[in-house]
């Protein structure tokens, strides 16, 4: 059965992010398992604040890009840091506009969800690693449909958890996310 092809991101655009650092973590777990990884930043995607007077992703551009890129990948890994114990808001108003039908679509047809494996993670430099933002983002994710795997992965005091390449320092965790990496790779193959 062939690979998926895996689409990682982390849900802010701030510099020196931990979760951007934690996403690189699962592109290397990714490709050393033999995955494609395809590397996402929302800051390529200038995207207005999500409203309903908006009837089709087609009339934002930026939108669409974004939206083709998920439905073009098997699989995704998100990288959510917490704000005020939920995900960010761009990170929520990225989804609200995937989740947004094109032309011909049905409404509430979420096909850049629909039965496609999702990953979740965090990095925090709180003692709780982000964990309260991923519950939300998993709500948001199963109402759209998407299928997210039981394992996630939070991060605490993240700030300490990455050497100076980058990398997890803790074998352990390092390990809970090759397996987190393997297990989203196993759904969408099914």
């Amino acid at each position: 059965m062939a690979q998926p092809d895996l689409l990682l991101l982390a849900g802010g655009i701030r510099s020196g992010s931990l979760n951007e650092k934690l996403i690189g973590c699962a592109s290397q777990a990714a490709r050393s398992l033999g995955l494609g990884a395809t590397r996402l930043s929302l800051s390529d995607y200038r995207l207005p604040l999500f409203g309903a007077e908006t009837l089709s992703v087609d009339e934002v551009p930026e939108a669409l890009a974004l939206k083709t890129m998920f439905e073009r990948h098997g699989a995704v890994i998100i990288a959510s840091p917490e704000h005020n114990g939920s995900v960010t808001a761009m990170l929520k108003n990225a989804l609200d506009w995937i989740s947004c039908p094109s032309a011909g679509e049905a409404p509430q047809a979420y096909i850049a969800f629909r039965r496609k494996a999702f990953g979740l993670v965090s990095a925090s430099s709180s003692p709780f690693g982000g964990m309260r933002g991923l519950s939300q983002l998993r709500h948001i994710l199963t109402t759209v449909q998407a299928l997210v795997v039981p394992e996630q992965l939070s991060v605490p005091h993240a700030h300490r958890a990455f050497d100076e390449e980058g990398r997890l320092s803790d074998p352990f965790l390092g390990g809970l996310l090759a397996d987190l990496v393997r297990s989203v790779a196993d759904v969408a193959r099914r």
